[in-house]
């Protein structure tokens, strides 16, 4: 009988992974976005299934991306994403959402940061970046973030760093690459 449940709740994430990215082909959501690939399956240390996926939207007629926290086989909470080209990253025992924050008319682009606790899906803190984040990658303690801030004038060098973060959202330090 377990073995019949293992195999009947594998079945279904799987459905609900073919139906959140059926888009027609790659997507702007990137990897670890509700339309990148794989989905963005991630399992947090304690066991519960992190996953993002495409939502409907009562008051839009586009769809919105979402969160959702799968714990002992039921969901134990969602989350709207700022943003259907929000990548979601899983950092210890928090998913990070890295979405666009520039300001209409700014020159130099932001990327926002927003920590939600895996255990229940309260928000644990936000950052603003300046510059776009390209990659996050987790370690003991926090997440590091590749930083590409973009010429400012024709011509110019595009500025490369890394930025440690902490689980609590302050920023460690950073290091021009």
């Amino acid at each position: 009988m377990k073995k019949t449940g293992i195999a009947v709740f594998a079945l279904l994430m799987a459905a609900t992974f073919a139906v959140a990215d059926d888009h027609g082909g790659p997507g702007p959501g990137g990897p670890g976005g509700p339309e990148g690939p794989g989905a963005g399956l991630s399992v947090a240390p304690d066991g519960t299934v992190i996953i993002t996926r495409a939502a409907a939207n009562s008051t839009h007629a586009a769809p919105v991306a979402e969160i959702v926290a799968v714990r002992n086989g039921a969901i134990a909470w969602t989350s709207t994403l700022p943003s259907p080209r929000t990548d979601v990253e899983l950092s210890d025992s928090q998913v990070i959402e890295v979405y666009d924050a520039t300001a209409t008319g700014a020159t130099t682009p932001t990327t926002g940061l927003k920590a939600l606790s895996v255990s229940s899906g309260t928000q644990a803190w936000t950052l603003s970046i300046t510059g776009r984040v390209n990659d996050l990658t987790p370690f003991n303690g926090g997440t590091y973030a590749v930083v590409i801030v973009p010429a400012a004038t024709s011509g110019g060098t595009a500025t490369r760093s890394i930025v440690a973060i902490s689980n609590s959202g302050t920023v460690l330090w950073t290091v021009a690459i």
